[in-house]
């Protein structure tokens, strides 16, 4: 037998629990670190999924309305819903075109299926009055707000946590039409379009500039064309 067999003595054993859980903090300090930047990339994606999703939804329904058949189309007796006229808010509804310019909503109507009716409700003219703002959802937690599209009178939440929407308008020569100055509709040739969504969580790692809180934010713009507010009826 082996007399100089021995095992770890308690400074040995000392020195190995030490480095081991220099080792084991290590390892612990990486993974949070990796854990907390792929939840802040999930939230990114997230942020930027819901202005993507939300955007695109509404440049092209903005961009059908106004959209009718000319009067030959439609069967004797019926004629071709009139283009929108008025200052702002369409004075001469049932019409096909803006009927509602605002600085943070929208409404329009086209006649997608051709039948030159545009009446609301029934299930007969789906997605042909259609309106766009912001708001509190029922479901939504307080301070919370969403996309809301009306369709025929019923709205629905398209994208939560939309922190602002901003449309602002333009005629046929690529002139702005101030937000203070009345919106003639029928003058209408492109909407600009721009939303703000935030991050559902906080993240402790970043402050914004403007609001001075936690939440990440993504503005997205894009344009509308509603090309057949040009057309004649």
């Amino acid at each position: 037998m082996n007399t100089n067999d021995r095992g770890f003595t308690l400074v040995e054993l000392m020195i190995a629990m030490v480095v081991g859980m220099v080792v084991l903090g290590a390892v612990y300090a990486l993974f949070t670190a990796q854990s907390k930047h792929l939840a802040a990339q999930e939230q990114l994606a997230e942020l930027h999924q819901n202005a993507r999703a939300a955007m695109d939804i509404m440049v092209r329904e903005i961009s059908m309305a106004g959209y009718n058949q000319t009067s030959s189309a439609c069967s004797s007796p019926v004629t071709a819903v009139p283009r929108c006229t008025g200052v702002t808010t369409a004075t001469n509804i049932p019409c096909v075109g803006i009927t509602n310019a605002g600085v943070d909503t929208i409404s329009f109507v086209a006649d997608l299926n051709a039948n030159c009716d545009t009446t609301a409700g029934g299930g007969g003219n789906p997605s042909e009055n259609i309106a766009y703002d912001r708001y509190h959802s029922e479901t939504s937690p307080a301070g919370v707000y969403s996309l809301g599209r009306t369709s025929n009178g019923s709205k629905q939440p398209v994208v939560e946590y939309v922190e602002s929407l901003d449309f602002k308008y333009y005629v046929a020569d690529g002139e702005a039409i101030p937000a203070n100055e009345t919106t003639i509709l029928a003058n209408i040739r492109r909407v600009k379009i721009t939303i703000v969504t935030r991050t559902a969580k906080v993240d402790p790692n970043y402050t914004d500039a403007t609001y001075g809180d936690h939440y990440r934010r993504y503005t997205l713009s894009s344009f509308a064309f509603p090309r057949n507010l040009a057309l004649g009826n």
